[in-house]
């Protein structure tokens, strides 16, 4: 049987090669929406903040509170599920998806679009951390890089597509309907879970929640956030206290976690050589590229005058190339590992990030399709094999929590991207101006000055290519990784 399981991506058993399809498509619709989802808002805010009268530090919740929902609830979900059933927290992802996601299509003001979008956050935080768990236990060894690649890359084409079909849906049946459109996709994919997929897992149902580890963690995450947001508003008094007790509540939550028998983090997963350098890697490379696509889909807005739709068209190099890229990565990861495949992805990462740093983005097109084309190839190289060998190397019964500390690491990374991006930019802009940013006000000559942008722009892409090339060589001292095939 062992045989047979390594000689395909899929079994050759026709009922286990059934389930690995089925869980292989569903996690990948869960992949793709949720992340949609992060992105499709981007493109609509100028036009919601205009319908719902809504200020600058509102929309900018409503922007990021998503993803810090998601980003506070991965470990605590990832653990629950590790003792109460990744299948059916999964499936219940899905309807809470749909409904928080009716919940923001009908909202009349932006209190309440923003409530309605820290629910829709739930509903993500319960699809993601679970949907790496599950394909990590449906796939064997040789199948699993192949696998992830796929859900991988559905992730990150739903980031980028979203730019595009939230300009199009925007443009033609308005802002409420960007949150329509996952009705029937939610729907879907909570009956086919509950229909059809099986718990593979062997879940210890004995074992207590961390209560105590969840406020720490929980706390320590929001305090920072609300810092950093206050940071890119201008300032505040409390900001350094604000970034202290974050950084206190987030070490008292590891010397806590440290001396529980069942936590919420498994620190003992950290003693794992690849585990730590992969994810250390991953949540190196977020920061350097988390808010890359904001970024420029603005800058294409602002300096170049295009529309939120040929904004988001000029992106899909990008797009593509990590449509095409990813699975093969995975593929060629199970045969030769992953070291190779993500420390060179991260370094491709590193010369399009210093590309965009130099390319004047108000110049000819085809130099900025290339650094965006590079950019996808590159994270397309790493994203896979990076996952693959992560997932790969825990224990079966904690792969839950260590799905969600991966994804955790993603999110917080590319949430922090996007507040050290603005902290540059305002730098050289002013708060005032990046407000005026931010709320959609045209980046011309008059309102905010191209060179101002332009150089912000550049000095944020000047770090985030270093900060590749550091994750690069971490990537490289995980060591050797053993081909599946082997």
């Amino acid at each position: 049987m062992e045989h047979a399981l390594q000689e395909s991506s899929f079994s050759l058993i026709p009922e286990v090669a059934r389930h690995q399809r089925i869980v292989l498509i569903n996690t990948t619709i869960g992949a793709f929406m949720s992340s949609l989802d992060g992105s499709i808002l981007t493109v609509s805010l100028p036009t919601i903040a205009r319908d719902l009268h809504t200020g600058v530090a509102l929309m900018l919740w409503i922007m990021m509170g998503y993803t810090v929902v998601i980003t506070t609830l991965l470990l605590p979900l990832g653990r629950l599920s590790d003792t109460h059933g990744r299948v059916r927290m999964y499936g219940m992802g899905f309807i809470v998806f749909a409904a928080a996601s009716a919940l923001c299509g009908f909202s009349g003001s932006g209190v309440f679009l923003l409530s309605s979008r820290l629910i829709q956050g739930v509903g993500a935080a319960m699809l993601w951390c679970n949907s790496q768990a599950i394909v990590t236990d449906a796939f064997p060894r040789r199948g699993r890089g192949f696998a992830l690649g796929i859900n991988q890359v559905a992730g990150l084409s739903g980031s980028v597509f979203g730019l595009v079909l939230g300009g199009i849906i925007t443009a033609t049946l308005g802002w409420r309907w960007i949150f329509f459109v996952n009705l029937p996709i939610g729907a879907f994919g909570a009956i086919w879970t509950f229909t059809a997929l099986k718990e593979i897992a062997t879940i210890d149902q004995g074992e207590p929640f961390d209560a105590g580890g969840m406020a720490l963690f929980v706390g320590g995450i929001l305090l920072a956030l609300l810092g950093l947001t206050f940071v890119i508003q201008g300032g505040n008094p409390f900001d350094p206290w604000l970034f202290a007790a974050g950084g206190l509540s987030l070490i008292a939550f590891a010397l806590y976690e440290s001396t529980r028998r069942y936590p919420l983090v498994d620190l003992r997963l950290f003693r794992i050589r690849i585990f730590t350098f992969g994810n250390t890697s991953l949540l190196l490379n977020a920061l350097a590229r988390g808010a890359l696509l904001f970024l420029v889909t603005f800058a294409f807005q602002g300096l170049r005058g295009a529309s939120p739709l040929i904004a988001g068209v000029m992106l899909l190099p990008l797009s593509f190339s990590i449509m095409i890229v990813g699975p093969i990565a995975g593929w060629l990861s199970d045969r030769l590992g992953s070291r190779e495949l993500s420390s060179g992805g991260l370094v491709v990462s590193a010369i399009a990030l210093a590309l965009l740093a130099r390319i004047p983005l108000t110049g000819p097109y085809l130099p900025i399709a290339i650094a965006l084309l590079l950019a996808g190839i590159g994270n397309g190289l790493f994203n896979s094999p990076n996952t693959s060998a992560v997932m790969g190397a825990v224990p079966a019964d904690r792969r839950g929590v260590a799905s969600s500390t991966r994804t955790l690491l993603l999110n917080a990374g590319q949430l922090f991207s996007m507040a050290m991006s603005f902290a540059i930019l305002s730098t050289t802009m002013g708060a005032g101006q990046l407000a005026g940013f931010l709320a959609g006000v045209d980046v011309s000559a008059h309102a905010i000055g191209h060179a101002a942008f332009s150089h912000g722009l550049g000095e944020a892409f000047t770090v985030s290519a270093i900060l590749s090339v550091v994750a690069a060589i971490l990537s490289v001292l995980r060591g050797k990784t053993t081909p599946a095939s082997a």
